[in-house]
């Protein structure tokens, strides 16, 4: 053999032999050569039933096998020193499925060699993709009831719901227990839509399952097969067969999984409830310390809340949709359109779902108050059996606008315990009520030496003469004064509750937190059996809520110093007095005049 000839320059030889030594051992390792590539979309980390660990895909490598050669969706890959043939397939962006060849080539064939041999019959492998980003379900409708079957037969009595969550990704199957089917149970699982495709005929279905009885939050993969029929009633019909394990092996038909699920669209029956005219005449509500708003939708029978609340990360907002159901009688003989209105409605609140019972009450045309049952029923029928609404808190509404109407109890009022106008005072302006403890320890002097004037605290209910619409809180010594507009009262077993929003000083015109006043007639302590009895009227510190409750703690007892219609008319009397003696003057004078006149004409 003839030697091969390099150039015996100096310096060029020995790099020369180097190369040539580090080359000749890669001559007989597989090599992708730059031609084998995996779709970019594939790129990611993903869950594969069996595997230990997240198979991790980028554009040459799938788990522990490197891509060497590729036609369509045929690969030759080699790993573990064997060489494999996978046809893969992407299902969806989140669904990977494949085959391969099930023995190990220690030589690399011909792709079309090693690929002829893989077969329909060879195993499925499914991918998930891990932390993947879901689907809207592929089920139109927002309800329905179903009925399964685990091997023992149908389980269709009582029946079982599936309903949507507020997450369109996600719906929430409530199985029912059959007395008489081996193998039913009462549960609640939750399911995610990842993915969805069709492959021929058939339609596929992937998501997570959830059991929400679970004490963690383990969540494992299903795959589903499903088909949709037409009921000869008219319903949508889903027929569907789960996968007894994280893959979409043995699904071959809707009649055979585990288990086996036929849903049925429920007709819309909420549809022909509407809730109260005077509620749905304003669109939105909101509650009186405004974490809550209120909006009603257009056809006045779907009225979605948010709730605002502080968490350890920030303030969130919570969604709820509340469908009106059914009317419900309060009375026999209730026609259902008073000023009192009982319902049943359908609540969703994430894949919190269910129905309650719900109390509409019409205080004023810019006020309501609703009750609503703590427990969801899963039948409409079970609302309100389950849990009475009258017994639960009220929730009171107001609208963005208010308008001024009357106080109720109207009069001039005098503080019985002086200690309370803190409390009353309590929701003024930051800025006022630092002026207000910069004079604290003032005031306690003066109640110290029993200065009787700085003692009284007056208090005028509906006194304003144009339109009797403020209580106003006002301290004889400081001459300092907290008014509140009223905007509506109503009264229920006795007390008074009012509606006032507390004027805005700084702002001309404008109105400032709204808050509610509760107001009870008592009689007087007894001053001995011949005198009359009095009344005081027992009056709460202004609350975000209307306080049904009489307590010591935020009740204080007025004694009343007078009517506001003597109050008003002390100007007009006043007017009348100065007229008196002006024309009184004026007849002194005519009369003087005269005398005078008399006088010189007899002379």
């Amino acid at each position: 053999m003839q030697e091969l000839a390099f150039p015996r320059r100096k310096g060029i030889l020995a790099p020369l032999s180097v190369l040539v030594l580090l080359i000749l051992p890669l001559v007989d390792l597989p090599s992708a050569n730059g031609s084998c590539e995996f779709p970019s979309s594939w790129s990611g980390e993903w869950f594969q039933y069996g595997k230990p660990q997240s198979v991790i895909i980028n554009t040459t490598v799938l788990g522990e096998r490197t891509c060497l050669e590729k036609t369509d969706d045929k690969y030759i890959v080699f790993g573990d020193n064997c060489y494999h043939c996978m046809i893969i397939n992407g299902r969806h962006e989140n669904v990977i499925q494949y085959r391969e060849t099930g023995w190990c080539n220690s030589e690399r064939l011909r792709l079309e060699n090693m690929c002829s041999e893989i077969t329909s019959d060879d195993t499925l492998y499914s991918m998930f993709r891990v932390n993947s980003k879901p689907i809207a379900c592929p089920f139109s409708g927002a309800s329905f009831t179903f009925t399964y079957n685990r091997g023992y037969g149908e389980c269709a009595m009582p029946i079982s719901l599936v309903e949507k969550c507020t997450d369109e990704s996600k719906l929430l199957l409530k199985y029912q227990a059959c007395p008489d089917v081996v193998g039913t149970e009462s549960n609640t699982e939750e399911l995610q839509c990842l993915a969805s495709w069709n492959d021929g005929r058939n339609k596929y279905l992937v998501g997570t399952l959830k059991e929400r009885s679970a004490l963690n939050d383990a969540k494992t993969y299903r795959c589903f097969l499903y088909e949709e029929k037409s009921h000869h009633q008219g319903k949508m019909i889903y027929l569907l067969a789960q996968s007894g394990d994280p893959t979409c092996n043995g699904l071959t038909t809707v009649s055979e999984g585990s288990p086996t699920i036929k849903l049925i669209k429920v007709d819309k029956e909420h549809n022909r409830c509407k809730y109260p005219a005077w509620v749905t005449q304003h669109h939105d509500w909101h509650s009186l310390n405004g974490t809550k708003s209120y909006h009603f939708t257009n056809k006045n029978a779907t009225l979605r809340v948010k709730m605002q609340a502080q968490n350890t990360d920030g303030e969130i907002v919570h969604e709820e949709k509340i469908i009106c159901h059914n009317l419900e009688k309060l009375y026999p003989n209730d026609n259902m359109q008073g000023n009192k209105v009982k319902l049943v409605a359908h609540v969703t609140s994430g894949c919190d779902i269910g129905y309650v019972c719900m109390i509409f009450h019409k205080r004023d045309s810019h006020i309501i108050e609703i009750q609503q049952s703590d427990q969801k029923a899963i039948m409409p029928e079970e609302a309100c059996s389950m849990s009475d609404p009258s017994t639960r808190p009220y929730t009171t509404l107001i609208t963005t606008f208010l308008h001024q109407r009357r106080c109720p109890n109207s009069g001039q009022y005098e503080i019985l315990n002086f200690a309370s106008l803190d409390a009353l005072s309590a929701a003024a302006p930051s800025r006022q009520r630092r002026s207000e403890l910069s004079r604290t320890t003032k005031r306690r002097t003066w109640q110290e030496n029993e200065n009787e004037e700085c003692r009284s605290t007056d208090i005028q209910i509906g006194c304003t003469p144009s339109d009797q619409a403020e209580i106003i809180i006002g301290n004889t010594c400081e001459h300092e004064k907290i008014a509140y507009s009223c905007h509506g009262s109503w009264e229920e077993k006795g007390m008074w509750y009012t509606i006032a929003s507390q004027r805005n000083s700084e702002i001309s015109g404008s109105t400032g937190q709204t808050f509610c006043f509760s107001m009870l007639l008592k009689n007087a302590k007894d001053k001995g059996s011949r005198q009359k009895q009095e009344k005081e009227l027992w009056l709460s510190r202004p609350s975000r809520t209307c306080q049904r409750e009489v307590k010591d703690e935020w009740t204080y007892r007025l004694s009343n110093q007078g009517m506001c219609e003597v109050l008003m008319k002390t100007p007009n009397a006043a007017s009348a007095s100065s007229l008196s003696q002006l024309l009184f003057i004026l007849h002194i004078v005519t009369y003087t005049a005269i005398n005078t006149l008399c006088v010189l004409l007899s002379r």
